[in-house]
């Protein structure tokens, strides 16, 4: 095998794109305002990533650095367009259902606020992970995330549907 980055073969390369195809296609269709747009969205993620792989360097967890790249292709799309990037379909929520009171508790909350709970909880990444897809400090995504959950208890607390944990 070639090493293709620092820390990376093509058979690495390889599975990273195979276990996180799904991964960044759901955040670009929460992220674009069609389906097809979503997977242009995921084509290029990935068409980058390629294209980063000889300066790439394997720190663990390289959906944050998709995400990365993903939140980047998203905002491009949107830009092209002539749209607010913060814009969410909330018809592209998570595959699996949720309760319905949660749903409009999230839809309440502002897109920022939506994707950093969705880049923490959906995605599960961690709040260092959070902070490089963001652009922020650790500091700053982990109060933006504190902020987020705050509201997202306000929220259903005013609802009745009780607190969150």
């Amino acid at each position: 095998m070639s090493i293709i980055g620092k820390g990376l073969d093509e058979e690495g390369a390889r599975r990273v794109v195979e276990k996180h195809y799904d991964d960044v296609l759901a955040y670009c269709r929460r992220h674009t305002p069609s389906r097809d747009d979503a997977f242009d969205a995921t084509q290029e993620t990935f068409l980058r990533f390629v294209r980063s792989l000889p300066a790439y360097r394997d720190r663990g967890k390289p959906l944050a650095f998709l995400l990365t790249i993903a939140r980047g292709v998203c905002a491009d799309a949107y830009r092209r367009r002539g749209r607010v990037w913060e814009q969410l379909d909330e018809n592209a929520a998570a595959d699996e259902p949720r309760d319905g009171g949660v749903r409009e508790a999230l839809q309440s909350l502002s897109p920022a606020q939506r994707e950093v709970l969705e880049l923490r909880y959906d995605q599960g990444l961690r709040v260092n992970e959070v902070a490089r897809v963001l652009g922020v400090s650790r500091f700053a995504a982990g109060r933006r995330i504190s902020a987020a959950l705050e509201a997202l208890k306000a929220e259903l607390t005013d609802s009745g549907e009780g607190g969150v944990r």
